[in-house]
């Protein structure tokens, strides 16, 4: 760990600026103090979840959760390609197109702002009850 201005650090084992209050990694959860050998902590072990979504604006390719509209990194707005966070990757060993954790007949919360994976009985997002729109079938 290497310490910059002010106390802040800069984490070990993904080179990410934390602030001094942090005891861990804000990006990879490494310790402050401590922790397994550096070389070895997988880092970018973020756990992808359905609905979850990748940014597709200029090379960003940051890893957004569902809920959110626009891109944490670079504040572009996440568009129909993006959506889902799947593209056209197949999942499943069985090449199912379905994203890991969802079933058939699950849905995405179509409102503004919201965008959270549904399952297929649910007839209103559970998050934010805007009833479930006609045209999401699911996928």
């Amino acid at each position: 760990m290497s310490w910059t201005a002010g106390g802040d650090w800069m984490c070990s084992a993904c080179q990410h600026q934390n602030f001094k209050k942090r005891e861990m990694c804000q990006r990879c959860g490494y310790p402050k103090y401590g922790g397994p050998d550096p070389a070895t902590y997988i880092c970018n072990a973020t756990k992808v979840l359905a609905g979850d979504w990748y940014c597709t604006a200029m090379n960003c390719q940051a890893h957004n959760y569902a809920s959110r509209s626009s891109c944490y990194s670079c504040g572009a707005l996440k568009n129909d390609h993006a959506a889902g966070g799947y593209g056209g990757n197949a999942y499943g060993s069985d090449g199912s197109a379905d994203p890991p954790g969802w079933k058939t007949g699950d849905w995405v919360c179509t409102r503004f702002g919201c965008g959270v994976h549904n399952y297929a009985c649910r007839m209103e997002c559970f998050k934010c009850r805007t009833p479930r729109d006609q045209y999401s079938g699911g996928y």
